[in-house]
């Protein structure tokens, strides 16, 4: 290969890399320095046990994402733009991406622009002035507004100190044996109207427990128990817990004029003996 050719040959390599290097920088600019929104944690107005564990986030009314908490969260901002943070829950307990709760407020507030710099946000949040809440159980003046269902014992009001969740009562189950277990049914029937429908309590468990629904029509017919969800052992502190009843009230196999709600406790294997804690059961609606 002549010299000629070999300098000809390396002249156009460099002007294509040249080139290409020149469409890089074109296609590819220099990226821009987002804002950073620091996030711990919602406060719920109210002073009530809540479980919000992420956010999503929006800027301007565009979504930026969803994050668990505590979040840094990037934002490529604009001058003076709207910052809106939505609190998110646990559904049914399901270890799946938390869901926005539609009876919570986002917290709306104003973002400045500071490239490469984090904002801490404390954001608020509290229910609807539209929500509506109706308590089935608060365990007090020991009253549990439940009745067995079945079982070899049932929910029951302890006022220790040591045991109780707030108020005067909390409603207590205790299994002994491995044969124990509980089935009991909220009292009164309610009204649940259409539309979006939840079921809010507070827990401490050494056991497992399952939760359901069942409908009444007319007085004439109960469909029973249909479980809806099962809840973890978690003894460790109060947690709270959230059961999604839109997709029952609206499935037409359970249509009622009227629905009670199941609590099943039962030990699991090799477990000799346990304790459910629960409060504060309420319905939550629009």
């Amino acid at each position: 290969m002549s010299y000629i050719y070999k300098k000809c040959t390396l002249l156009l390599v460099l002007a294509v890399a040249s080139i290409c290097y020149c469409g890089c920088n074109v296609i590819n600019p220099a990226e821009e320095i987002p804002t950073y929104v620091h996030v711990d944690s919602f406060e719920f107005e109210g002073n009530q046990l809540q479980d919000i564990q992420a956010i999503w986030v929006y800027y301007n009314n565009n979504p930026i994402g969803a994050f668990d908490l505590p979040a840094t969260v990037p934002i490529i901002t604009s001058g003076t733009g709207e910052l809106q943070i939505t609190p998110a829950i646990m559904v049914n307990g399901r270890n799946e991406r938390p869901s926005v709760y539609p009876f919570f407020k986002p917290h709306i507030s104003t973002l400045e622009e500071h490239p490469g710099e984090t904002i801490t946000i404390l954001p608020k949040t509290r229910y609807y002035d539209s929500v509506k809440i109706k308590v089935i159980s608060e365990f007090e003046a020991g009253s549990t507004k439940f009745s067995k269902w079945d079982g070899t014992t049932s929910l029951y009001v302890v006022t220790a100190d040591s045991l109780r969740y707030e108020g005067t009562g909390t409603g207590a189950v205790y299994l002994n044996s491995a044969n124990d277990f509980s089935i009991d049914s909220s009292s009164n029937a309610f009204a649940i109207p259409d539309g979006i429908a939840f079921i809010e309590l507070t827990y401490k468990s050494s056991i497992p427990f399952v939760l359901g629904m069942g409908s009444n029509l007319k007085n004439l017919y109960s469909s029973g128990p249909q479980y809806l969800a099962g809840v973890n052992p978690a003894n460790d502190k109060w947690h709270k817990f959230y059961l999604n009843l839109t997709a029952f009230i609206s499935n037409g196999s359970y249509n009622g004029d009227d629905y009670n709600m199941y609590l099943k406790t039962m030990l699991e294997t090799g477990q000799e003996n346990g304790r459910l804690l629960i409060d504060n059961i309420k319905l939550v609606t629009f």
